[in-house]
């Protein structure tokens, strides 16, 4: 089993879980804590995550600005906002001793919507997530777009699964997006 972990800076917004080994099985989960989000991994092997894992030395690491030239924009982690989600990120990784891979969502919603590089601006839109996934037998029902995101990361990690993932790597990070 692994999760899909869409994960806010603050404990009081709403972060959201997708835990799984197959597209019928996958449960999703809103929580806050991070002692909540904790238990529910325990029963996991790996952690697929949107949030960063690293830091870097500027606004954008070198795996950022590959996804920038795939179209695909992201926030700058010199913004306090993401420096506060990168230190919670870093301290679910350190307290979890589990796998953890670092993605984004908007790489998946990117590549279904445009399935060949492209340097079109990628739109976030559920809807195309949701019909991708009911096709290959999600019995789950998100209900925000929190949940959504949580089940993407899992999907990503379900891709890998299939040998469709490829690591975007620099010195200062990587992310996992589909191939």
């Amino acid at each position: 089993m692994w999760a899909g972990l869409d994960l806010a800076a603050k404990p009081q917004n709403p972060s959201a879980l997708a835990i799984g080994d197959s597209w019928e099985r996958v449960a999703v989960y809103t929580v806050y804590t991070d002692e909540e989000i904790l238990t529910w991994l325990e029963s996991v092997g790996q952690v697929w995550i949107d949030a960063p894992l690293t830091a870097g030395e500027g606004p954008f690491r070198a795996c950022d600005r590959e996804l920038h030239r795939r179209g695909v924009s992201i926030l700058p982690l010199t913004w306090p906002a993401m420096r506060r989600l990168h230190q919670r990120a870093l301290g679910l990784y350190q307290r979890a001793a589990k796998t953890f891979y670092e993605t984004f969502p908007w790489s998946l919603y990117g590549h279904l919507s445009h399935p060949r590089a492209t340097r079109k601006r990628v739109r976030k839109d559920p809807e195309v997530l949701a019909t991708w996934a009911k096709a290959y037998g999600l019995q789950a029902e998100p209900k925000s777009v929190h949940e959504w995101d949580a089940v993407a990361c899992w999907a990503i990690g379900w891709l890998a699964q299939q040998g469709q993932v490829q690591a975007l790597t620099g010195a200062d990070g990587t992310l996992w997006v589909p191939a």
